[in-house]
Order: structure tokens, then sequence, then C-alpha cells
């Protein structure tokens, strides 16, 4: 009988050994676990100061790049982004890549000098810009040799993230993910134009040259049935000069597609687009962009030393267009280092508000409101 209490209680004790044995095993795991470093995924806002030097058109010794960018390396958080500003038109784009350093001798050429007179050229237009970041993550870097840009290498299993900034809502949304095969992490204008066309005015822009009278015309399936519409932006004869006639007072129609390959009238909107009635300078009308059933203006406006850039959103529901958004972001020319907060107004602010009914004084008198939150 004491042999089989004696057994039992062995048996018992043996359990709880093992069971204690296992215990030790799990929190030894887990505690080398929690040495080991957990891949940095937090949310990265690309343009806070403390990862900005300055800007640069050299890439490295032997390559120039096409648009402004800057740079920014750290092994042990962010890993490797690179900032790129890559202008909306054609124009904007042949000027940094034609001819920024065009007649220039490299030989006497003091580069030091060139990322403030990069920002001169950026600070206040960045409304004519794109901002993408082109990024690789630190679990993604090989940085056995050290972490600089000479040292530091790509893992063959590596995925480059590119992110676009949103201006208005100032917040980075995630456009595309894919294996990356060069360091520094840098793309050509040409990398972007032909990954986001929709986001380039001359890129989803169709100039009609047989019709002198329209300024811009945009085909989109605007209402998701199949079939481009388009939009069509028309001259303002009353401009004298060719920039303000094609910035200014335009008048905008938008088209339906059919299914016979015609068009019709869907909307017009003579007073939408700012006219050229301002005591600054400022460049009116900026670019159309386009994104499932919302489209949006994007306008340069001012008021005296206040340069404005305006967003106004609008969203396809069934046969009718109304404003979905209207935004203003703000800088100050006389004053570069002053932040001015962006507003935003929505229907909590202007209810059901169509297409046709928007216009330029509407629009300045929302403005003088406070947003609802």
């Amino acid at each position: 009988m004491m042999g089989i209490q004696l057994n039992k209680i062995l048996s018992v004790l043996s359990v709880l050994i093992l069971i204690s044995c296992k215990g030790n095993s799990q929190e030894k795991n887990q505690s080398q676990k929690s040495n080991n470093k957990e891949p940095f995924h937090e949310q990265i806002d690309f343009l806070d100061k403390k990862y900005f030097e300055k800007y640069e058109l050299i890439i490295d010794e032997s390559n120039i790049s096409d648009h402004p960018f800057f740079s920014y390396l750290d092994c042990q958080k962010e890993g490797y982004f690179s900032v790129h500003f890559v202008p909306k038109d054609t124009n904007l784009r042949d000027f940094w890549k034609k001819d920024y350093y065009k007649d220039t001798d490299f030989n006497k050429y003091d580069f030091e000098k060139d990322g403030k007179r990069i920002e001169e050229l950026i600070n206040g237009k960045l409304m004519k810009y794109n901002i993408f970041s082109y990024t690789i993550k630190r679990e993604f870097l090989n940085a056995k040799n050290g972490c600089n840009i000479e040292s530091v290498f790509l893992k063959d299993n590596n995925i480059a993230d590119i992110y676009l900034y949103n201006q208005l809502q100032k917040k980075w949304e995630l456009m595309k993910s894919e294996k990356s095969i060069i360091l520094p992490p840098y793309a050509y204008n040409e990398f972007f134009t032909s990954h986001f066309p929709e986001l380039f005015i001359d890129i989803k822009k169709e100039k009609i040259p047989s019709n002198d009278n329209i300024a811009y015309s945009y085909d989109y399936d605007l209402n998701r049935d199949g079939i481009n519409d388009k939009v069509v932006l028309y001259t303002n004869n009353k401009e004298s000069g060719e920039f303000e006639s094609k910035h200014f007072g335009l008048q905008m129609e938008i088209k339906k597609g059919l299914s016979n390959n015609s068009y019709q009238t869907w909307v017009k909107n003579d007073m939408i687009i700012p006219r050229n009635e301002f005591n600054c300078a400022t460049e009116g009308f900026n670019n159309l962009v386009f994104k499932e059933n919302y489209f949006t203006i994007e306008n340069q406006l001012c008021s005296d030393y206040i340069e404005i850039s305006s967003y106004i959103t609008f969203k396809i529901v069934d046969q009718n267009i109304f404003l979905h958004k209207y935004g203003e972001t703000y800088f100050d020319k006389e004053n570069h280092n002053k932040k001015i907060p962006s507003k935003i107004w929505t229907i909590k602010d202007f209810g059901t508000k169509k297409f046709e009914d928007v216009t330029e004084n509407y629009l300045f008198k929302l403005s003088q409101t406070k947003p609802k939150k």
C-alpha cells in the first residue's frame, strides 16, 4: 500500500517538475524574443524636419536626378528612404532635367549651395509637385559592414514601399509596394509618371489642337460605367495674356461618354475657376486629379503675401455630381517659417451642393467660416 502511494507521489512530482521546466523554457524563449529587434513599422512622416538636411539633385558621382529630392538612412529604426518632388507638368519637369544645370561648368560649380538654391525655387510652390517617398524598411537592409551609403546593401527579399503625400490632409498614402534593385532608394520621373499617370496634368490631359477654344481636356470614367467621360476646360478669351487665358475664369464642361463613342453634355459651370482679380501674383487653375468616383480641382490663389492652394473635391453619385470637400493650405511668402494651419470644409458645413451650383464666390464665402468638426 505504501509502495503504491509512493509511486503516486513520485508521479505527481514528475509532472510538476515537467510543467516547471516547460514554463522556464517558455519564459526563456520569450525573453530571447524580446531581445531581438522587431521591425519598425510606425508610420513615418517623411517630411519631418529631423529627416531633412538639404535638397539635392546629385544622386552619386555619376548620376544626376531629374527632380529635387532628399534622402535619409537609419539602419536601427526608419530604414532608408528618399523623398521625391516630382513636377506635375512637363514644363517644370523639363526645367529641372534640362535647364537647371544648363551651361554649368561642373568643375567649378559649388554644389554645397545647391540645397539653398533649390529650396528657394520650391518653397511656396509645393502644389506644383507630387511628393513621393521611396522607402526601404530596416529589416530589408544588410548593414553588417556598417550603416552608411557606401556600405549598406539590399537583401534579396526586400520590399520597397512608395508613398504619396496628401498635401491637403497632410498624411502619407501607400500607393505601391515592389521589389527594389537599387540603393540609394531612388526613382526617376518616368517611374512615377508611368505608375501614377492620373497624378500628372500632362499625362492625363489630352490637348485638342483642332479647337483653339479648348485649354484642357481630360478623359476619365467618372460614373464607373466602363465608358470614359470627358472633362473640358475652355480658354477664357477675355484675358489678353496666353497664360492668363488658360488659367483664370475658365468655363468647365463635363460630358458623359456614350456607348456609341459620342458624348452628351452632363453639366457646365462657368464660375468655378477663379477669375484674375487678385491683389497679388498667383497662377489660378493648376490641375485636375481623378480617383475612383471622385475628382479634385486644384487652384492657386493668394491674398496679399499669403499663397493659397485650394482643393475642390466632387463625388459622383449615380447621375449627380456633388461637392464632397473643400480645402485650403497656406504659405506665407513674407515669412517662410510661419506655419498656418490648413482648413477643410465638408458636407457638415455646406450640406448637399451640386457641381453646377459651386462658384468662386460661394467658395470664398465658405472659406470665411470656421469648419465644423
